[in-house]
């Protein structure tokens, strides 16, 4: 009876292994067969604001600690950012910028007298469009609800820019009480202060890094900072040749640009500070002679945003009714 039982049971497992071992590899199959659900592709729009600061012949890096404060101004710019890979976004902007720069935001008492003595300023408005590639370090998530709380980020890439320099002619005239009368800006290309035409429209090349943080399901707040390498070295109107141009001209008795040259103007045009006492002191030989500080290269600038980014909604995709 034992014997029998035992042999029954043998035979049931026989005969129901192959099919176990089919159905496992059918599932095996239909696992391997189930394709990797592909990251959904989405957009967002942005709006920032912040800060710019200009490097280069009026204010090069070494002063940014003294007068980078005087020279901060401002830019705003919207964004247009696909992120179409979970690390990889790309992004299209306009960008409004001002930067400027005065020598007499310099101590005329301090090392960097020689910059105050040159008594050169400007101020440009530039309109920049940027194609940018954004690496995002910890990834985007396919479900916007799901999106990381900070989303940090790195990015290069490439803008074209419109700029248009522009400055004050010396002061001539004074009100009733004595005061200097400051005259508008005025663009300043056209004077051709280094003997040279040069074009309005050049590129750079952007990057740096920011941080989105997740307000909601559909807002983010963030934070841009981005560092631009221009291609031009007339953001500012001058470039490192302004110095030995001036003076090659003086050596041998050829006429300036009614512009080049403005060390012995009495008041600073773009402040109206006072520069008599200066001027007394190097009738006196009281300075210190040096040439003026000048940045080597194109002119380059940085920019801060704090940005409020909307994030456009998937479609839902739906299966296919049947048939």
């Amino acid at each position: 009876m034992i014997r029998l039982f035992s042999l029954c049971i043998l035979i049931t497992l026989l005969a129901t292994a192959p099919t176990q071992a089919q159905f496992w590899f059918l599932g095996q199959n239909a696992k391997n067969a189930s394709p990797k659900n592909p990251f959904k592709a989405h957009s967002s729009f942005s709006f920032g604001a912040g800060s710019s600061t200009y490097l280069g012949d009026i204010s090069p890096a070494m002063t940014l600690m003294d007068v980078g404060g005087k020279a901060l101004r401002w830019n705003a710019g919207v964004q247009y950012t696909r992120h179409f890979k979970k690390h990889v976004s790309i992004q299209g902007s306009f960008t409004y910028i001002r930067i400027a720069g005065d020598d007499n935001y310099f101590d005329p008492a301090g090392r960097f007298e020689p910059s105050y003595g040159r008594n050169l300023h400007f101020r440009t408005d530039m309109q920049e469009l940027s194609l940018i590639g954004i690496y995002e370090i910890l990834g985007n998530e396919e479900n916007l609800p799901k999106r990381r709380t900070l989303s940090p980020y790195v990015y290069v890439g490439l803008s074209g820019l419109y700029f248009n320099p522009q400055a004050r002619k010396p002061v001539t005239d004074l009100d009733a009480n004595g005061n200097p009368i400051q005259k508008p800006f005025e663009d300043w290309q056209t004077y051709k202060n280094e003997g040279v035409e040069y074009s309005k429209i050049t590129g750079a090349i952007p990057f740096g890094f920011g941080i989105r943080y997740k307000l909601n399901h559909s807002f983010d707040i963030g934070f841009d900072f981005g560092y631009r390498i221009s291609f031009s070295d007339y953001l500012d109107d001058v470039t490192d040749n302004r110095y030995d141009f001036v003076q090659s001209r003086l050596a041998n008795f050829q006429p300036l640009p009614p512009f080049a040259l403005r060390n012995s103007e009495q008041y600073a045009a773009n402040t109206l500070a006072d520069r008599r006492p200066y001027l007394l002191q190097v009738a006196q030989g009281n300075t210190s002679g040096n040439p003026p500080l000048i940045a080597k290269g194109s002119d380059q600038y940085f920019t801060t945003q704090i940005r409020l980014i909307y994030h456009l909604k998937n479609k839902i995709d739906c299966p296919p009714l049947p048939r």
